[in-house]
């Protein structure tokens, strides 16, 4: 970039500390002065201050000294106003977060820069992201804006994020969310972090962001040293002064507020039997109040299988909530634990995944004895088993549930979802009896619906299991044409998964590709993973693999089928050694959770190669390839039971004179068979019909 000011100096200070008074700040800026200018102040001087004044006056070439993320008190307002009168040249450029009377008698051609000033425009994002190579659409800019209210520290990290992102033209607005999200999240959790103060004292902050603003009061429990915790906080940007407070209120920007939320909710600290979200409303003459009556809302609405209205309304209750040390001993408990549980279906609904798990933990705990507890804890069981996590998902279906066998009114729910965890631990251990005992009791038309699409993914992993594939697609479009209502948010993403699977499993991949086109949720990586294998593309499916595999977010069942379908990939492509390490990740997550039907989730020739590497696989080779679940590729080739022989013998590196020796046959024999092998194959050596066999049905 081209200097502003040509053989100018120009002296950058940091932001000063949160217990720094003006004396010490200007005598850090001193230093900063001093440093950059090789001058030196005048001994007389007796305040830090006097010094800075006298070696700015000293400077005769264009001068600009930056303040960044100074706190405006009067004595910094007034040390400005005198070096800007001493020296008419001089240019101060003065970065802040806090706004208060003290800047009113600063000329308004000595602009301070605040917060506001500070924030990314859309144009000004808009070139920014363009600069850092990184191709936008006008929706994405505005969204981002949107979402992070402009914040630099944000919208810094977003090149890096949205660089690694598919194309953003075909981005659904979604993902385009998740992703700004994770960056603020990466952001405040950094800042935290950095500052020892904040990090010892984290369930503080994420307390106070559950207030509308805070002040020195409002966490005065919480913190020993009060006005240095909020003094801190204002210091890194993470708090503002609210305007006509006099300075004693702050309030987050929205989107950091939202991120402390998302962490709150994620990573609940301290007790795990104290509650921290209330909810609370002003008690009417028919005894029931305003947050009762928005529980039943976000009921109506997810049932009507509006799980985005609902969602909003859950994010208003939290906005509200607060502690409830407020409260008297123990009588929150219920309420708390039903809106946590309520809360936690709705984001779950809502693709909201892992502020879904941290409410539901939140309701076990805040409901620990009561109804609310136990149905936090068999709903929590349920996506254990659907993540894969089978040792925390066994621990919620073993529970003794004896008064729920009436299967009746609220119980129905609870005991559906522990049922549906069995089942998809029974399936994950290859016992497709086991869950289909499960099942039979437990079916999408009579069970809540909050579990519909539960049972649906359940009763069509069933049917790939016992290659049944037909009727299981038959189950679930019935059930779809009653309820349409609820196939929307998670419900969809899960009932099109495992749709797209059984049609694979029919070898209809135009179908297949039609239910998953468009998402992008982790859930479905490994089907688009799938896909690409069983239709010639290995490439493409390694490609995804990669991708996905290494994201932190994967659940244990994404990751393992991802590496078990990384080794096929690597395989088909002629790439033995690369195909070890991925299979050694998939058993090792076998090991840790008890899954083995990723392994039966390749074709029966894929299955025989993996085999094939030498690696010891929790089950054995030809029972992986009996029930493997996609008997079906494209494209098919048809070969004599002579060729088949000989390219068998190929595969296991045997040459054409072996061959024939085994087989009894001239070497001649095997030398036409072997050209006849080619031609089908479309190939012009054994390695090449190695490679192609790996990916192709032979028929």
């Amino acid at each position: 970039m081209t200097d502003p000011l040509p053989g100018g100096v120009i002296v950058y200070v940091g932001p000063p500390a949160a217990d720094s008074a003006a004396e010490r700040y200007w005598g850090r800026s001193c230093d900063s002065v001093r440093r950059c200018t090789g001058l030196e102040p005048p001994r007389r001087a007796s305040r830090a201050f006097d010094a800075l004044r006298a070696i700015v006056s000293a400077v005769h070439a264009p001068f600009t000294l930056v303040l960044d993320g100074v706190r405006l008190d009067d004595d910094v307002v007034e040390g400005i106003e005198t070096l800007l009168a001493d020296n008419p040249g001089l240019r101060i450029v003065a970065s802040t977060r806090t706004t208060g009377s003290a800047v009113a008698g600063i000329r308004s051609d000595r602009r301070i820069l605040t917060s506001d000033d500070l924030a990314f425009t859309v144009d000004e994002t808009a070139a920014y992201l363009r600069e850092a190579g990184v191709p936008q659409d006008p929706w994405l800019v505005e969204r981002i804006v949107h979402r992070t209210e402009g914040l630099p520290a944000v919208i810094g990290v977003l090149p890096a994020v949205l660089s690694s992102a598919p194309a953003h033209g075909a981005m659904e607005q979604k993902h385009l969310d998740r992703l700004v999200d994770a960056a603020t999240d990466s952001v405040t959790a950094r800042t935290i972090k950095d500052e020892p103060l904040l990090a010892q004292l984290l369930r503080s902050v994420l307390m106070s962001a559950m207030t509308e603003s805070l002040t020195c009061a409002s966490v005065a429990e919480s913190v020993v040293d009060a006005p240095t915790f909020v003094a801190t906080l204002e210091s890194l940007g993470l708090v503002e002064p609210v305007a006509g407070s006099g300075g004693s209120a702050r309030v987050y920007p929205g989107a950091v507020r939202r991120s402390l939320l998302r962490r709150a909710v994620a990573d609940p600290s301290g007790e795990s039997n104290r509650t921290y979200l209330v909810v609370r409303g002003h008690e009417t003459d028919d005894h029931e109040s305003d947050g009762d009556r928005m529980l039943g809302q976000i009921v109506t609405l997810r049932k009507e299988g509006r799980f985005t209205e609902a969602a909003s309304i859950c994010d208003e209750l939290a906005s509200k909530s607060m502690s409830s040390s407020v409260e008297t001993p123990g009588a929150p408990a219920v309420s708390d634990a039903a809106f946590c549980f309520q809360a936690g279906l709705t984001y779950f609904f809502a693709v909201r995944p892992h502020e879904a798990m941290g409410m539901l933990r939140r309701a076990r705990a805040a409901g620990t004895g009561t109804p609310v507890g136990d149905d936090a804890a068999a709903v929590l069981g349920l996506l254990h088993a659907l993540r894969g996590e089978g040792p925390e998902a066994r621990g919620a279906v073993s529970t003794d549930r004896s008064q729920r066998r009436d299967r009746s009114g609220s119980a129905r729910l609870p005991y559906t979802a522990e049922r549906v965890a069995a089942a998809l631990l029974a399936l994950d251990r290859l016992e497709p009896d086991v869950a289909l005992d499960i099942l039979v009791d437990v079916d999408a038309s009579t069970a809540p619906g909050e579990l519909w699409a539960f049972v649906l993914y359940a009763q069509g992993s069933l049917a790939l299991l016992t290659r049944t594939p037909a009727d299981g697609l038959r189950r679930i479009k019935a059930e779809i044409r009653k309820h349409p209502e609820l196939h929307a948010g998670y419900n969809a993403v899960l009932v099109n998964a495992i749709r797209a699977d059984l049609e694979l499993a029919l070898g209809d991949f135009d179908r297949a590709q039609n239910l998953i086109a468009d998402s992008m949720y982790l859930f479905t990586a490994p089907v688009h993973a799938r896909m690409r294998l069983l239709t010639g593309d290995p490439a493409g499916a390694e490609a995804l693999v990669h991708h996905y595999g290494t994201d932190s977010n994967c659940t244990p069942r994404q990751a393992m089928e991802l590496a078990v379908l990384g080794a096929a990939a690597a395989c088909a492509l002629g790439r033995d050694a690369e195909a070890r390490p991925h299979l050694d990740r998939a058993i090792a997550l076998s090991q840790q959770t008890g899954l083995l039907r990723p392994f039966t989730m390749i074709s029966p020739l894929t299955a025989r190669h993996l085999g094939a590497l030498g690696v010891d696989l929790p089950i054995a080779v030809e029972a992986t390839a009996d029930t493997a679940t996609y008997p079906k590729s494209k494209p098919v080739v048809r070969l004599t039971p002579r060729e088949r022989v000989v390219l068998e013998g190929l595969i296991a590196g045997r040459s054409a004179r072996t061959i024939a020796k085994a087989e009894f046959v001239s070497v001649n024999t095997v030398k036409t068979q072997l050209r006849s092998l080619y031609r089908k194959l479309g190939v012009n050596s054994g390695k090449e019909a190695v490679i192609a066999a790996r990916h192709l049905v032979l028929d």
